[in-house]
């Protein structure tokens, strides 16, 4: 049987590959905030707007964009920025929606975790 940690972080890759290529052109994509241009690979990661150790946002593809190592780890997420995007892209209130929602508990099961695998893993073979 596998545990909960791994599952976890089997799912936390595939979303974070996913959200990387979903908008990526020849495996390349542009930082949410700061407009930098990279291979998917290089530097460049899954940045949350409502941080990750919420739950009920952590695997939500609008709470999460491409973000580049700067401004995910060394600006922590431009989150002002950030929201500012979500809000032009998205619709006003998109923000405080995610804020809300992270505010939420969810409990997820082993199953429910290894569903969203499944369905990650299904969309990303759209890329691969």
């Amino acid at each position: 049987m596998k545990s909960r940690k791994s599952i976890v972080k089997r799912l936390d890759t595939v979303f974070s590959l996913y959200i990387r290529l979903r908008y990526s052109d020849n495996e390349i994509v542009e930082c949410f905030t700061c407009g930098k241009q990279s291979h998917f690979k290089r530097g460049m990661q899954c940045g949350h707007f409502m941080s990750r150790k919420h739950y009920a946002t952590r695997w939500d593809a609008t709470n999460c964009q491409v973000q580049c190592y700067a401004c995910n780890v060394m600006r922590y997420g431009e989150q002002y920025k950030f929201g500012l995007k979500l809000e032009n892209l998205f619709g006003k209130g998109i923000a405080e929606d995610l804020l809300q929602k992270s505010r939420t508990t969810v409990k997820y099961s082993n199953e429910d975790l290894e569903s969203m695998i499944l369905y990650y893993n299904n969309l990303l073979n759209q890329f691969l």
